[in-house]
């Protein structure tokens, strides 16, 4: 296994170097001098220069030779896209903050909605492939299919909207929007969590039927039920066990993404948590932000699927890591 896990390490290095190079050279591209779009066109030259200074562009895109002859060999990555390499973030300049104090107050935020959304959404995703599955043709499964279909078929944005204006505007059960800290996030947090599960709900209940079905098919499961097991220990101990490899690939894939929140959302629902950040950042051409954020997620996605492959031996001992 530690074979395989620094071979899996070694080759997410490029991986992660090539989205690191792409994301750097699109956005050199697309914002030629992002100081000029801050500051307005009527800004001065010395202001321009100070901005770019606090943004890094007064630096050399990729290799500092001048620096390296007058202070040594350290100042050759002395660059935009070294310090973005190892992690040295310039200064967001809308928020005039450090990308990494803006993770640490505004990720808390987005994980308060997306962790609870996320755990309840996959317990009742499972309920109810296990429950349907066992049902097939029945009215309860047919039910629950086209319920889901039409699930999917709505936007999401369509959902939201509509929570907005039955729960909070119509019955002021809920906001309709903004955030307080404290005890008090949670009747702020309670309506977008239920925006999250009513819109993906529909997609993982038939995802998950379709996964159960294919084990309800197989000759472990023929065999349990020749011996006489009950239909509720077949389901819950062994057809659930082997279940588990495509909860875990969509588990731990979507893990990475719930700090980054969701984009329209929290931006609908004014939640100062990272969709938001992510959103006026691009708005705003904050570029360090940005960049880091890309960089941060590519790297945080990578480890996820690597743990996802780790996770497989564990959950199916017949899957072996060479």
């Amino acid at each position: 296994m530690w074979a395989y896990i620094v071979r899996r390490i070694l080759l997410t290095i490029p991986t992660v170097l090539g989205i690191v190079l792409l994301t750097f050279v699109l956005f050199s591209l697309v914002s030629k001098d992002p100081a000029r779009a801050y500051a307005g066109k009527q800004a001065n030259e010395t202001t321009l220069r100070a901005i770019r200074h606090k943004m890094g562009l007064d630096k050399p895109k990729f290799f500092n030779v001048g620096a390296m002859r007058e202070r040594g060999a350290g100042a050759f990555f002395d660059t935009q896209f070294f310090d973005l390499l190892f992690f040295r973030f310039p200064q967001s300049m809308r928020y005039e903050d450090s990308v990494w104090h803006l993770l640490k107050t505004k990720g808390p935020v987005s994980l308060a909605i997306q962790i609870p959304a996320f755990l309840i959404l996959l317990g009742l995703e499972l309920a109810i492939a296990l429950y349907v599955a066992n049902r097939r043709g029945e009215t309860a499964d047919v039910l629950v299919t086209t319920i889901s279909i039409l699930g999917m078929s709505i936007p999401a944005l369509s959902i939201y909207l509509a929570a907005q204006w039955f729960f909070g505007a119509q019955l002021q059960i809920f906001p309709v929007a903004g955030w307080e800290g404290g005890f008090y996030a949670i009747q702020f947090a309670a309506l977008p969590i239920l925006c999250v599960i009513f819109s993906q709900l529909g997609w993982g209940a038939r995802f998950y039927r379709t996964v159960v079905l294919d084990e309800l098919g197989s000759d472990y499961v023929r065999t349990a039920r020749a011996k006489g097991l009950p239909q509720r220990e077949v389901m819950l101990t062994h057809v659930l066990r082997n279940v588990m490899i495509p909860v875990v690939t969509n588990t731990v894939a979507a893990l990475p993404f719930l700090l980054l929140g969701a984009l329209v959302l929290e931006h609908l629902f004014q939640i100062p948590g990272m969709g938001e950040l992510i959103v006026q950042s691009i708005f705003n051409e904050d570029r360090s932000v940005v960049m880091g954020l890309v960089y941060l997620t590519s790297i945080a996605y990578c480890i996820a699927l690597l743990l996802s492959d780790i996770l497989y031996s564990v959950v199916d001992p017949r899957v072996s890591l060479r």
